[in-house]
């Protein structure tokens, strides 16, 4: 009988029987554990089969369903692209208004300013790129890769 294992004693103030506590805890799941922390490696994730791109189909290309707005003005094509025309948006009065729209009303307003800004300095006729900063309400006018002209509006 010396040979027997001895259950443990109840915990103190528990009233349950000792026959009634397990001698041993729960058998755990084979395989990486992680540290009571929290922290170790991950845990591997299940193996999920990928679908081929070609399942999904082609992905939609964003950037050319947006295409630039163009003004002629005093001979100077003056452009403005996809971002530009977005950042209009964040001026007064724009609420409701497509980008196409907000442009059309941009270059309105501003095309004849920008056109004999340019005149100083650019002959024409010339491809500009007008770039629009709403924070600072000022436009950039940029030929090839050289800012021009900043004005205010």
């Amino acid at each position: 009988m010396a040979d027997e294992p001895v259950p443990p004693a109840p915990p103190e103030g528990s009233s349950a029987p000792a026959a009634q506590i397990p001698a041993e805890s729960p058998a755990r799941p084979a395989g990486p554990q992680a540290p009571p922390g929290g922290s170790g490696p991950p845990r591997p994730r299940p193996f999920r089969e990928r679908k081929e791109k070609s399942d999904r189909g082609p992905r939609p290309d964003l950037t050319a369903l947006r295409e630039p707005l163009y003004r002629e003005t005093r001979g100077y094509r003056m452009r403005l692209e996809p971002p530009d025309l977005a950042k209009l948006k964040e001026l007064p009065g724009s609420r409701g208004k497509s980008e196409g729209e907000l442009g059309e009303d941009f270059f309105d307003a501003q095309a004849e300013r920008l056109a004999a800004a340019l005149a100083e300095d650019v002959p024409a006729p010339a491809e500009v790129r007008v770039v629009v900063d709403p924070y600072s309400r000022q436009v950039f006018l940029a030929v090839e890769k050289k800012i021009t002209a900043i004005l205010s509006f």
